[in-house]
């Protein structure tokens, strides 16, 4: 099959602008990912962790094969989760395999993986993408959900 998607580059940037006592702080990055012809977008709710803490909404899974809420993890370029709940905390959890890493995300904030890398907490050496099989999350509150918005660009 003949695909008629032509690739493009994601443009990512970030501004900061700060004012403290007449001085302005702050600086704009951008950075371009060349070549993607892959996006994931979703709006979801998010459970609550329950009364154990038990309770992990799945977010996205990565695997060898494009499918239902997966994305093929070689081509792995840029993610982004925002939290859009103004009350409570999004714990996000990613996991290799075998190791779980561990994010917090406070409300109306975000987190980016901008990068191939994540820093091992164990001392293990780098966890990257080409590692990671699943993307999980859970709301702060025991029994309240909360939304989440997410875009997962890959080549």
């Amino acid at each position: 099959m003949a695909t008629t998607i032509v690739p493009s580059n994601l443009i990512v940037s970030i501004t900061e602008s700060y004012s403290l006592n007449g001085v302005d702080y702050g600086n704009t990055m951008a950075k371009t990912y060349l070549n993607n012809d892959r996006v994931s977008q979703r709006v979801m709710s998010i459970a609550g962790k329950g009364s154990e803490s038990i309770t992990w909404t799945n977010i996205l899974a990565l695997s060898t094969l494009d499918g239902q809420g997966q994305v093929v993890k070689d081509n792995y370029q840029y993610f982004r989760i925002t939290n859009l709940d103004s009350v409570n905390t999004l714990h996000l959890r990613v996991y290799n395999g075998s190791d779980y890493l561990a994010f917090q995300v406070s409300p109306a904030s975000s987190k980016l993986f901008m990068d191939a890398g994540i820093d091992s907490p164990t001392g293990a050496g780098t966890v990257t993408f080409a590692d990671i099989e699943a993307i999980a999350g859970q709301s702060s509150s025991a029994s309240d959900a909360i939304d989440v918005e997410f875009i997962m660009v890959t080549s």
